[in-house]
């Protein structure tokens, strides 16, 4: 075999040989991650005020500049328990729109990441129970 057509020959089994390696991968997420601890939303127990709902909306929407008892952005205060039932109470569709991010609301919180699915699980569950002060 000359050398012109052994480089052709030898460029032509690279080439195949690298398609093969390369065309066919797969693995699936469950094969990836089997073992890999996932995080649950546990909306099993009683979600209280004092321990989950507060903790969430003190450091997102209560926060100074924000909705805090003493900056009131909009004329919204969230600063204590009973600022944020009389709001959720007179406009909960709105807070559940803002912090959802459904269409045709303000996005809540401004100039952050959307709250975790969980959080916003949370919260409506809380609602849903009674906006209870525990």
């Amino acid at each position: 075999m000359n050398q012109k057509k052994l480089t052709s020959f030898c460029l032509i089994v690279l080439f195949f040989s690298c398609t093969y390696l390369t065309s066919c991968y797969n693995d699936n997420e469950q094969d990836l991650y089997a073992g890999t601890p996932t995080t649950t939303c546990d909306l099993t127990t009683a979600i209280k005020f004092s321990t989950v709902v507060s903790p969430i909306i003190a450091s997102k929407c209560g926060t100074s500049g924000c909705h805090s008892a003493t900056s009131k952005a909009s004329g919204i205060n969230l600063g204590n328990y009973d600022a944020i039932k009389a709001y959720i109470t007179s406009s909960k569709t709105v807070f559940l729109g803002s912090i959802k991010r459904t269409s045709g609301y303000s996005i809540m919180p401004k100039g952050d990441a959307k709250l975790p699915d969980c959080d916003i699980s949370k919260i409506e569950s809380w609602i849903t129970a009674g906006m209870l002060n525990n």
